[in-house]
C-alpha cells in the first residue's frame, strides 16, 4: 500500500505544482495585459499632446491665411465692382437696343424648301 500512497501523493504534489503554474501564468497575462494598458494611455496621451502642441503652432497660419483670403476676395469685389459701374450704361442701352429693335434673321438650322 505504501507504493499507492507514494504515488497519489506524488499526484496531488504534481496538481498542486500545475494549478500553481497556471495562477501564476494567468497572473503574468493580467500584469503584462495592464501594463500593455498603461503604456498605450501614455503613448495616446503623448500623441494627444503633440497634436495640440501641432494645433497651436499652426493655427496662426490658418487665420493669417483666412485674412489674406478675405482681402483678396475684397479686392476683387471693388474691381467687379467698378468694372459693373463702368460699363453700367453700355449694357443697358445693349439691351434696350436689342429689346426695342429686333432683327429678323432665319435659323441657321431653319429648312428653306
Amino acid at each position: 500500500m505504501s507504493g499507492i500512497q507514494t504515488l497519489l501523493k506524488a499526484e496531488k504534489e504534481a496538481h498542486e505544482i500545475v494549478s500553481e503554474a497556471r495562477a501564476y501564468r494567468a497572473q503574468k497575462l493580467k500584469d503584462a495585459k495592464a501594463d500593455a494598458a498603461k503604456e498605450i494611455e501614455a503613448y495616446k496621451s503623448k500623441k494627444e499632446q503633440e497634436l495640440k502642441k501641432f494645433e497651436a503652432e499652426h493655427s496662426g497660419e490658418n487665420v493669417t491665411a483666412d485674412a489674406d483670403a478675405e482681402k483678396e476676395a475684397a479686392t476683387e469685389i471693388a474691381k467687379l465692382e467698378a468694372t459693373a459701374a463702368k460699363n453700367k450704361k453700355a449694357v443697358i442701352d445693349l439691351l434696350l437696343g436689342a429689346v426695342t429693335k429686333p432683327a429678323s434673321e432665319l435659323h441657321i438650322n431653319a429648312n428653306l424648301k
